[in-house]
C-alpha cells in the first residue's frame, strides 16, 4: 500500500485485512467487510444528503447500498497532502447488472422497485424544497433546446458530416418529440398523481450489483433526486433496451420484477409509454453537440448518431408493441 493511501485509511476506525486495485478504484478487505476508497467531487452538501439518506433507507430495511464510513473525527470525507477530498464507501463483492442477460434484468428492476417501496416508507426526506419539473415542462425545455441546436447548425457554414446528417434527420425527431409533448399534455391531468419520492437518479446497469448469492447491490447515488418513481424504472429499461435492440422481451422482464414490489397501474404504463415516445437519445446527442467544443467534432458523435438512426426502426417497433399492451388494457392513446 502506498503512503498516501495508507495515511488516508488510518483516519477511520477501521482495521484493514488487505488491499488492492481494481478497475482504477483502491478497495480494501476491513473486518467490517470490502470497503472502496475513492477522491469526491461533488459538494460537501450533496454529500451529507447522500449519506443521511442511505442511513435511512439501512434503517428501514434497504440494507445493500454503498454507505459512507466517518472517519474518527466523524467527518464524511478525509484529505491527502494535496487538499484532495476522498471518501470511504462500504462496497460488494458482485458484477455489474449484465442487460443482455434477462433474469439480471428482472432481479435489477425487482430491487429497484424495493427501494423505491422503501423510500416511500420514509416519512423524513432529506430535501428542503420538494419541488419537481413536470415532465411535460421537462419535454417543453428539451424541445426549446432542439429549435436552437436546429438555428444554430442552421447558420453554420461549411458543415461536416455530423451536422450535415443532423440537418437531414432534424425534422423527422423534431417531429416525434412534438407529438411526445402533445400527447403527454393531453394525458397530464389524468398523471397528475403520479407517485414522487426519494430516487436514485442514475439507476442503470453500471450501478447495479449483482452479488454471488444473486442478491442486489445498489451503489452510486450521487444523482439522487426527488421525483416520480417510474423516471428511475423508465431510464433503466430504455438503456437496457438499447442495448438489446429493443427487444420487447426485456421490457417484459423488467415489468415482472419491478410489479413483484410496486403494483403498476393503467396509469403508470401510460406515464411509462409518453416517456418511451420522446426521443431521448436524439436530444441527448444534439445538448451533446452544443456544449461541446464545435470547432473539432469527435468522429464518435457522428458513429452515435448514425447509431440512433439505424435504431430508430427498432424502437418504433418496440413503441407498437407497448401500444398494442395499453391497449389490453384499454387504455386511450389520444
Amino acid at each position: 500500500m502506498s503512503e498516501k493511501y495508507k495515511e488516508l485509511l488510518e483516519q477511520y476506525d477501521v482495521k484493514v485485512l488487505s488491499t488492492f486495485r481494481s478497475r482504477g478504484t483502491f478497495q480494501c478487505e476491513t473486518e467490517q467487510g470490502l470497503a472502496l476508497l475513492k477522491e469526491y467531487h461533488g459538494s460537501l452538501q450533496k454529500l451529507a444528503l447522500e449519506y443521511e439518506w442511505k442511513e435511512k433507507l439501512a434503517n428501514a430495511g434497504f440494507l445493500t447500498t454503498d454507505r459512507y464510513f466517518l472517519t474518527k473525527e466523524e467527518s464524511l470525507v478525509t484529505y491527502d497532502r494535496y487538499r484532495t477530498p476522498f471518501v470511504l464507501k462500504h462496497y460488494f463483492k458482485g458484477r455489474e447488472c449484465d442487460c443482455r442477460n434477462l433474469s439480471d434484468v428482472a432481479a435489477s428492476c425487482r430491487n429497484l422497485a424495493f427501494l423505491h417501496k422503501v423510500s416511500s416508507s420514509i416519512e423524513e426526506i432529506p430535501f428542503e424544497n420538494l419541488k419537481t419539473e413536470t415532465t411535460s415542462h421537462l419535454f417543453e425545455r428539451k424541445n426549446r433546446e432542439l429549435r436552437s441546436i436546429r438555428k444554430f447548425i442552421g447558420k453554420v457554414r461549411g458543415k461536416n458530416d455530423f451536422e450535415l446528417l443532423y440537418m437531414d434527420c432534424f425534422d423527422s425527431f423534431y417531429k416525434e418529440a412534438s407529438h411526445a409533448l402533445a400527447d403527454l399534455l393531453k394525458a397530464e391531468a389524468d398523471l397528475a398523481d403520479t407517485d414522487c419520492g426519494m430516487c436514485h437518479g442514475a439507476y442503470h446497469y453500471h450501478n447495479v450489483l449483482i452479488l454471488p448469492d444473486y442478491s442486489v447491490a445498489t451503489v452510486n447515488f450521487e444523482s439522487l433526486c426527488y421525483q416520480p418513481y417510474l423516471l428511475d424504472l423508465y431510464l433503466f429499461l430504455r438503456k437496457t433496451l438499447e442495448k438489446n435492440h429493443y427487444d420487447y422481451a426485456f421490457f417484459e422482464a423488467g415489468i415482472s420484477g419491478y410489479s413483484i414490489y410496486r403494483h403498476l397501474t393503467e396509469k403508470d404504463f401510460l406515464f411509462l409509454y409518453l416517456l418511451f415516445l420522446y426521443p431521448e437519445k436524439f436530444w441527448k446527442i444534439s445538448n451533446q453537440y452544443y456544449n461541446h467544443r464545435k470547432s473539432w467534432i469527435p468522429p464518435r458523435t457522428l458513429e452515435k448518431l448514425q447509431k440512433i438512426l439505424a435504431q430508430n426502426e427498432e424502437r418504433h417497433s418496440f413503441l407498437k408493441q407497448f401500444a398494442d399492451f395499453l391497449r389490453t388494457l384499454n387504455i386511450n392513446l389520444l
